[in-house]
C-alpha cells in the first residue's frame, strides 16, 4: 500500500475517533444530562489518547494524574486540561448541579484537547512516515557503499593477480 495511502486511512481513523467521542457526549446532551455528558467526555478523551499518542491510563492514576500526562505528551496546555479535569471533577464527584453553561466550557476545553492530541497524532504519522524514507534512504546508501567497497575488492584482485602474473613471468 502506499504512504499516502496508509497515512490518509490513519487520519480518518483519527477523525472516526473524534467523532465518536463527542457521538457519546451528545448523546446525554440530547437527554439535557449534562453531568453524564461531561463524565462521558473523559471517557473520549481517555479513548483517543489511548488510540492516537499509545498512553494508558494506568490502574493507580487518578483521572487529573493521567490529563496531565496526555497535556504533557500532545503539547496541550495544562492551564485548559486543568480546567477541564477541574469540570470532570465537580461532575463526577460532586452532588453539584451542571448547567448548560458548564456543559459547554467544558465540551470547548475538551476540544482544545481533541485538536492538540490529533496534532499530536498526525505529527506521529507523519513522523513515521518520514523515518520510513529515511530507513530506505540509509539502506540505499548502505547498498551503494558495498557495491562501491565490493568493486574495490574486485579490482584491488585483479591488480593483485596481474602483479603475480608480471613477477611469474621474469
Amino acid at each position: 500500500m502506499f504512504r499516502w495511502a496508509k497515512k490518509r486511512k490513519r487520519l480518518k481513523k483519527l477523525d472516526q475517533l473524534f467523532n465518536s467521542a463527542m457521538a457519546d457526549v451528545r448523546i446525554f446532551e440530547q437527554r439535557q444530562d449534562y453531568r453524564g455528558a461531561v463524565i462521558a467526555s473523559f471517557g473520549g478523551l481517555t479513548s483517543i489518547a489511548e488510540n492516537l499518542i499509545n498512553l494508558t491510563r494506568a490502574p493507580h492514576q487518578t483521572g487529573r494524574e493521567f490529563g496531565m500526562q496526555v497535556a504533557e505528551q500532545a503539547n496541550i496546555s495544562t492551564e485548559v486540561m486543568d480546567e477541564f479535569l477541574t469540570s470532570f471533577e465537580i461532575a463526577r464527584y460532586t452532588e453539584r448541579e451542571i448547567g448548560y453553561d458548564e456543559y459547554q466550557e467544558a465540551v470547548q476545553r475538551l476540544d482544545v484537547c481533541f485538536r492538540g492530541i490529533r496534532e499530536q497524532g498526525i505529527q506521529e504519522i507523519t513522523e513515521e512516515t518520514s523515518s520510513k524514507k529515511e530507513k530506505k534512504q540509509k539502506i540505499k546508501t548502505a547498498k551503494k557503499e558495498t557495491a562501491k567497497k565490493e568493486t574495490a575488492k574486485v579490482k584491488t584482485s585483479k591488480q593483485l593477480k596481474t602483479r603475480k602474473q608480471l613477477k611469474t613471468r621474469r
